[in-house]
């Protein structure tokens, strides 16, 4: 009986494997990074195949790694071994409790991981890779490492030390800051080359703490990142042609925060308030006149309560900006793509109150490639979990995702820009994030 019971739990998990999509794919195939897809320290970009979606912890956590089967509507480990108790072991393939994982992103029919290993010396980052089918995690390169007695990883609220991968190379931002003094450390960036195996890095091995890059978006032939130093931050961009670095003539006043429209159009936001787009053969930088979109709409009712005006009222700030390619995308007053997204964190940003409803929203401006107004939409996270939620917002090929701390839901990307937010739960997930409702101080 025991032989049958082994030979029924192989079976199944043979056509679990079967499945999983991307089984026994191994080639890698260049892609474009899809630089709408959004994530930050606390939520991965949206991973999804055409049977279902992966997912993993915040980072900062030990290696989780999962998988939603959209056919049956379950999350397991993504691990097909038969028997594993996936408690972190050597043996699985879906935890571990030897790394700490930074990011994990989709691409290439794998999972790629940036992680730190600590052993009784030295920090140790690395690249691993994991199998869609859950049959393999393996180590790819260790990128950096160090003596672990003085210093200790640097963890900043935006996403600079996420993996990158754009056309087969993969940049891999560190930060490590003294152990007695936080305001000194060293940073860099490392680049592999996924095809070749070369491992090269942007600038000096180990540069200063407050010498960093960070806010990768990889867009044609280049790779563009923001890079500060103690005084100025500046956006550069590194060409796959030749590994050349240039550096865009931007306005001063920038912090990091832009979109990548094309190769020729960036848009970036200055002193939170002012948006400018930049055409590089031109060199010409452009304010954008975002108070014909940028605040609260407010309608007029007439006597018998219809709606006889709307105007703008009371402008909103601008955190974050993020493009795929056809819109520029503005959550305004509330951060996106580089920090924790959250309606009511109270420093970076806050939702707007429709009087009308009662519900607070986060209202997202579109523009096209010359800044102008296409259309907004209002997304309230109370008409689908029932009170106001942190959210982070992604865009991927014709979808519109935003995850909550234990949900996904899906938009089609033709009602989003149309104005109608018609979300619609995905799936389940718990990926280790506090709800809002956690938060003390919180009301219902």
């Amino acid at each position: 009986m025991r032989g049958i019971g082994k030979c029924v739990i192989a079976a199944i998990l043979f056509c679990m494997t079967i499945c999983f999509a991307g089984c026994g794919e191994e080639k890698l195939v260049s892609q474009d990074q899809q630089r709408a897809n959004c994530r930050n320290r606390d939520v991965n970009s949206i991973m999804k195949t055409d049977k279902g979606f992966y997912y993993s912890k915040k980072s900062l956590e030990p290696l989780n790694l999962y998988y939603y089967d959209a056919a049956n509507g379950k999350s397991m480990y993504l691990c097909n071994k038969p028997e594993c108790r996936h408690d972190g072991d050597d043996f699985c393939a879906a935890t571990s409790d030897k790394y700490m994982v930074q990011e994990t992103i989709m691409y290439s029919d794998s999972l790629y991981i940036s992680a730190i290993e600590e052993t009784e010396t030295t920090y140790e980052y690395k690249l691993l890779r994991a199998s869609l089918d859950g049959s393999s995690l393996s180590e790819v390169v260790t990128y950096f490492e160090i003596d672990n007695i003085e210093v200790a990883p640097a963890y900043d609220w935006d996403a600079d030390q996420a993996v990158t991968i754009h056309r087969n190379k993969a940049f891999l931002p560190y930060r490590l800051s003294n152990r007695n003094n936080k305001e000194i450390g060293v940073s860099g960036t490392a680049v592999y080359d996924l095809e070749t195996g070369e491992l090269t890095y942007l600038g000096e091995k180990q540069r200063e703490l407050v010498d960093r890059d960070f806010n990768f978006i990889g867009c044609g032939d280049y790779m563009y990142y923001a890079h500060e130093q103690k005084y100025k931050t500046r956006l550069n961009r590194y060409s796959y042609k030749d590994g050349s670095v240039e550096e865009m003539n931007l306005e001063k006043g920038f912090l990091g925060d832009y979109a990548v429209y094309d190769e020729n159009t960036i848009f970036y936001i200055q002193t939170r308030q002012q948006l400018y787009r930049y055409t590089h053969d031109t060199k010409e930088n452009t304010l954008l006149k975002i108070k014909e979109w940028n605040g609260k709409f407010i309608d007029t009712l007439g006597i018998d309560g219809t709606v006889i005006d709307t105007h703008l009222s009371t402008n909103l700030y601008i955190f974050s900006v993020f493009s795929d390619g056809e819109y520029v995308y503005i959550p305004e007053n509330s951060y996106n793509a580089h920090t924790t997204a959250s309606y009511k964190e109270e420093v970076w940003c806050g939702p707007v109150h429709d009087e009308k409803s009662g519900k607070w929203y986060i209202k997202v401006t579109m523009l096209d490639a010359e800044g102008n107004y296409v259309n907004h939409v209002e997304v309230k996270t109370e008409e689908l979990i029932g009170y106001d939620e942190y959210f982070t917002l992604h865009i991927l090929d014709d979808a519109v995702y935003i995850q909550t701390p234990f949900k996904v839901y899906e938009c089609s990307k033709a009602d989003f820009v149309a104005g109608n937010a018609n979300f619609k739960e995905v799936y389940s997930q718990d990926i280790g994030i506090r709800s809002v409702k956690e938060y003390e101080g919180w009301e219902e």
